[in-house]
């Protein structure tokens, strides 16, 4: 047939509506069954919303639940005081290096250095077992109220309560690496966190926000001081001399914490490792400075201060 002839069109005609209406065909069966999987997809993600929600709202009961277990049980709280105790008489000997660095008699003005003290004394490695169990013991006391909130006024309350287990569980860990001879000074510690934290893709910003998280906690160290907030923690007031002691100890504590933030934000701007030395180093700092051994003699008094406050808390611990 030549491409003249008429009849060419009109044939062609039938094929392409029998395609358009298969396709048509397609498109609606496709149509269906996407809406049929939408909504079936919807329905599963409702019903994993529910069980998740279900879940997380029962995992959060037994912690709770659990939480306030522990953190009421007596041989909890008899532990929580002597883990406060100890850190207390810790506290008091790293004031008294302080003042023989600002004085000229040396020492080591951090826990280490009082853990190393401990440990070369007569019955000192089962002394830091003791303070291994008993800064357990804080540890899960004080994450216990941060969860369950009791007596705690405030959210910053909490969150005090929340970094001070998170605390004590570094000092249990050190009491427990003197106690085999595996201990390191808070220096070298100090200095190989920043150097791991440097190395590490974004490890200026992660040592920038340690040295802010330590300072922070400074900060609300003195705050505390400032409002007498630290005395919602005892059972009973314990007393004229010892509040004031306590409000000077917790205002010198956040300055010495503010002082080390300050140096892991100064290792992290220079990025020498060296500069994070930690609480030793921030109070040898300290010495440099005009009448630093001044300011180093009232910050060591301001801890041994805060050591009797953790001794009297250990004596009128609240539960």
């Amino acid at each position: 047939m030549s491409p003249s002839d008429p009849d060419t069109g009109d044939d062609g005609l039938p094929v392409v509506e029998a395609v358009k209406e298969a396709a048509e065909g397609v498109v609606e069966r496709v149509e269906d069954v996407a809406e049929d999987v939408v909504e079936r997809v919807g329905e599963v993600a409702e019903d994993v919303r529910e069980h998740t929600g279900e879940a997380v709202e029962a995992f959060a009961q037994v912690t709770t639940h659990a939480a306030e277990v522990a953190e009421t049980h007596p041989t909890v709280s008899t532990g929580a005081r002597v883990g406060f105790l100890l850190d207390g008489v810790l506290h008091i000997a790293m004031g008294w290096a302080g003042l023989g660095i600002a004085w000229g008699w040396g020492g080591t003005a951090d826990e280490s250095g009082a853990l190393t003290t401990l440990a070369d004394t007569a019955g000192g490695r089962w002394a830091l077992w003791v303070g291994f169990a008993g800064f357990t013991v804080v540890a899960l006391w004080n994450l216990a109220r941060a969860i369950t909130g009791r007596h705690c006024r405030t959210g910053f309350k909490r969150l005090e309560h929340g970094a001070d287990g998170l605390a004590y569980v570094t000092v249990a860990w050190s009491a427990a690496a003197f106690a085999v001879g595996a201990g390191t000074s808070s220096r070298d510690s100090s200095i190989g966190i920043t150097r791991t934290l440097l190395a590490l893709p974004g490890g200026t910003l992660l040592v920038v926000a340690v040295g802010l998280a330590v300072a922070g906690v400074g900060a609300f160290s003195i705050w505390s001081g400032w409002t007498k907030d630290f005395l919602v923690d005892l059972e009973r007031h314990p007393g004229r001399l010892a509040e004031v002691m306590g409000r000077i100890g917790f205002i010198t504590r956040g300055i010495a914490f503010g002082l080390v933030g300050w140096l892991f934000l100064a290792a992290a701007w220079t990025r020498r490792t060296e500069e994070s030395t930690g609480l030793d180093g921030a109070l040898r700092y300290l010495q440099d400075a005009p009448l630093g051994r001044y300011e180093l003699s009232a910050i060591s008094v301001g801890l041994m201060f805060f050591g009797v406050y953790l001794v009297t808390r250990a004596r009128h611990l609240r539960r």
